[in-house]
């Protein structure tokens, strides 16, 4: 009974009508037609357009959650050795995969890579379709544009400086500080709730060592997973440091680990990883880097 009143109702038949005549007059009376000569036509696209990559050098950390997240599988980080920046490890797509989805773009701790309202990328092979990192840096394109995400000060741990004194804990008007043990070190780290954090940065001035500084952080789309580690299967060996684009990963010495040489004296002690997980953007790095198993990230791909 309901189906047979709308197909009867005069919008059913109307509003098309109104659309139609809407178009006829935009077209014919007021001389605005639909298309355009293109190419010598073209037309001015949004902001929020989502065409060809461009790739901040500076503010890339090589970190490659954009290739992790792509879903066509389309990019890739290279190693290349830049005169100013070193050995460092950019990442490049290949537009004959592309679907311009821009979680790449979402995805990035840094907001180092942007889609441009480029498009015109047709060629004739499909090996031409593919940018290197080179073909894609412009370290200067975020500053022609609209910040994208917001920015948020945040309290940063550099655990190589912090001493345990707790200053910050007792320092925190929301108690979003905790001092948790360290496993194997003797010593406690403090773990900041920044859902809590109102960024008012009274931690940072109490702390006479500078561990704690306030800086800018940008705010995630993604929830991005973890590390554990499993101090066990541990050796010390540092990989998973050296691997981290983020500096999260402090490898710090465990007092009574040391053993006796045959001359008699102490070998160093055993050191063990310490993780900052309020700097982990959740690349995964560490996790691919550890040989042992002492790092475990469910999701993320070898």
């Amino acid at each position: 009974m309901t189906d047979k009143k709308r197909t009867r109702s005069p919008g059913f038949v109307l509003r098309p009508m109104k659309r139609t005549g809407t178009q006829v007059a935009r077209s014919l009376i007021l001389g605005k037609p639909n298309t355009i000569l293109y190419p010598y036509q073209k037309l001015a696209l949004p902001p929020t357009y989502r065409g060809k990559h461009v790739v901040d050098f500076k503010k890339c950390i090589g970190c490659s959650n954009c290739v992790q997240i792509c879903p066509n599988d389309c990019m890739w980080m290279e190693k290349i050795d830049d005169p100013e920046l070193g050995k460092i490890e950019r990442p490049g797509v290949d537009y004959a995969r592309c679907l311009f989805c821009g979680l790449c773009v979402e995805v990035c701790p840094t907001v180092a890579i942007h889609e441009t309202g480029e498009f015109e990328l047709a060629d004739r092979t499909r090996e031409k379709l593919r940018y290197g990192p080179k073909e894609l840096r412009d370290d200067s394109y975020a500053d022609k544009i609209s910040e994208e995400r917001q920015k948020r000060s945040l309290p940063v741990l550099d655990m190589g400086k912090c001493t345990s004194c707790e200053k910050c804990a007792g320092e925190c008007p929301e108690m979003c500080i905790a001092m948790v043990p360290v496993e194997g070190v003797g010593k406690k780290k403090p773990e900041i709730n920044l859902a809590k954090c109102t960024s008012c940065g009274k931690c940072a001035v109490v702390c006479a060592d500078k561990a704690l500084t306030m800086m800018d952080a940008y705010e995630s789309y993604f929830e991005m997973p973890e590390p554990r580690f499993i101090l066990k299967n541990c050796t010390g060996c540092g990989a998973c440091a050296k691997a981290c684009p983020a500096d999260c990963i402090y490898m710090i010495e465990m007092p009574g680990t040391e053993r006796v040489l045959k001359d008699g004296k102490k070998s160093k002690p055993k050191k063990r990883a310490v993780f900052v997980l309020e700097k982990c953007v959740g690349c995964g790095k560490c996790f691919r880097a550890c040989k042992f198993k002492a790092i475990e990230m469910p999701g993320v791909r070898k």
